[in-house]
């Protein structure tokens, strides 16, 4: 639904907004079955807000506006727009997964009006594909330590909070609420709630709060997630509610996370509450979650990933 509704609204400007006319009285039945498809539509987008994560959020005013633009635009505007603003999705998208604020947008899109108009390029493009190449490379390699240097004062800030406690693998946790019974041991299912936020940020990148399908909680083997959930969850009872820090390396390491939501040696919060647990199968051996969570290897992060997708794809 997300995406059908991102379609209708493609086009929608980023000046202020114009609104149209209203009307206090429905006249006939062309404007009453009018008035009750816009209604249905509006039940769609409550809805689809109703799922945003907390960091995301919808202008209704710039919303009605690209309603209203669309609605007026003849056939070849709203193509032409549509397109550019597909080619500015795909220029944010890019800059945001791999933290490229530094880039010039207003010249990223002279680059791209230069070649569709024919003018004469400022660098070819065989040489600009070297130049950026050797941007990336550089700019991987200073964002990486970049990185690690933030996750680690982060995370030694966590540990003066107040209640903050520090495992040997150095997971920092804040106990908000203490369980009774068991707790999960490496080849448990777990049953959570959980929000997860960049630490150097604070923005949410996941939680079960804003998926409606997982109001009651997720289940993951304990033995094929990161290393910062795999220990963590072992010191929880049902019932509980912990704080995570977790480093850099107890998390997704210098290649990040699949797809770009969390960065390189990027530190995380988690909150968790532990719902449930059951028995589960041992990692087969030889694989890293066999030996108590000690990372995870390409695939298995992928797999992880997958599962996070599917989970948020079953509330849109």
């Amino acid at each position: 639904m997300k995406k059908v509704l991102l379609g209708i609204f493609v086009v929608a400007s980023l000046v202020s907004c114009n609104k149209g006319k209203s009307v206090d009285k429905l006249e006939n039945d062309d404007q009453k079955a009018s008035y009750a498809f816009g209604t249905g539509l509006g039940e769609q987008i409550k809805g689809l807000g109703g799922r945003l994560v907390e960091t995301d959020s919808i202008n209704y005013d710039q919303l009605e506006k690209g309603i209203r633009d669309y609605l007026k635009a003849g056939k070849e505007s709203r193509e032409s727009y549509a397109i550019g603003q597909q080619v500015g999705q795909q220029i944010e998208t890019v800059i945001n997964q791999q933290q490229l604020d530094q880039m010039d947008k207003e010249i990223i899109v002279q680059g791209i009006m230069d070649v569709v108009r024919h003018k004469k390029l400022l660098i070819t493009q065989e040489a600009g594909m070297g130049i950026l190449d050797t941007y990336a490379k550089n700019h991987q390699q200073n964002l990486v330590k970049k990185n690690a240097d933030e996750s680690k004062k982060l995370v030694d800030e966590k540990k003066k909070t107040s209640g903050a406690k520090t495992t040997a693998s150095g997971l920092v946790y804040v106990v908000e609420k203490e369980g009774t019974g068991a707790k999960p041991n490496i080849n448990s299912i777990v049953k959570v709630k959980y929000t997860g936020k960049i630490l150097a940020t604070g923005k949410t990148f996941d939680s079960t709060d804003k998926n409606p399908e997982a109001k009651g909680g997720v289940e993951f083997p304990l033995n094929q997630v990161i290393p910062g959930w795999s220990e963590g969850l072992q010191l929880m009872s049902k019932g509980s509610k912990y704080k995570f820090y977790i480093p850099a390396n107890l998390g997704y390491g210098e290649m990040g996370a699949p797809g770009g939501q969390i960065g390189p040696n990027q530190a995380l919060e988690f909150e968790v509450e532990l719902v449930d647990f059951k028995e589960g199968q041992p990692a087969p051996q030889g694989q890293p979650g066999a030996q108590g969570g000690q990372g995870l290897s390409e695939e298995q992060i992928k797999e992880l990933q997958k599962q996070f997708e599917a989970q948020a794809q079953q509330g849109k």
